[in-house]
């Protein structure tokens, strides 16, 4: 028994990928609680930091994060003659719903780059969230697991390499 929570890692991608959902659900949280805290206390310490942690994940993260399911793990899926068909349609949506999260995180990031500079802003983030927490739904609880259920270890091994080699560089 461990006492300490390890994280799921490049041997296991769609653990990896749920990992980033619970990150991005929770730096979903703390946007939905800046704009309150804002008007009740401005561009403080604790905003700008907060802010300063949301942009960092989501700058470093998002862009990773979708080409990991777009390059790696959607393709394969339709590719799969067993993918359901009910789902095929659901997949190819979720490549169009990250652009239009891109789009919306541009215009998000720009506030939240004036909050960690100081200046007061009107931050609305709740179209971003719901967008989100909708697509997260999705993938956790339709394409993931029939993802687990379709897919071999040695193919998930082969994403797994694909994502480390995305996210960290080959290795040598």
């Amino acid at each position: 028994m461990s006492l300490f929570f390890t994280a799921p890692d490049f041997d296991d991608p769609i653990g990896l990928l749920l990992a980033c959902h619970n990150k991005i659900l929770s730096h979903c949280e703390t946007l939905e609680q800046l704009p309150a805290h804002l008007v009740s206390h401005g561009p403080d310490e604790e905003a700008r930091q907060a802010a300063g942690r949301v942009l960092k994940y989501f700058c470093q993260a998002e862009r990773l994060h979708h080409d990991d399911e777009e390059q790696n793990l959607f393709p394969l899926l339709t590719a799969y003659p067993d993918f359901p068909e009910n789902l095929r349609a659901p997949l190819h949506n979720l490549s169009l719903q990250h652009r239009d999260l891109e789009k919306a995180w541009s215009k998000l990031s720009q506030d939240l780059e004036a909050i960690v500079a100081g200046k007061e802003v009107h931050l609305s983030p709740t179209a971003f969230i719901a967008m989100n927490r909708a697509h997260i739904i999705l993938e956790n609880n339709e394409i993931f697991p029939v993802a687990l259920q379709l897919l071999s270890r040695d193919t998930l091994v082969e994403i797994g390499a694909a994502m480390r080699a995305r996210h960290v560089g080959p290795l040598t």
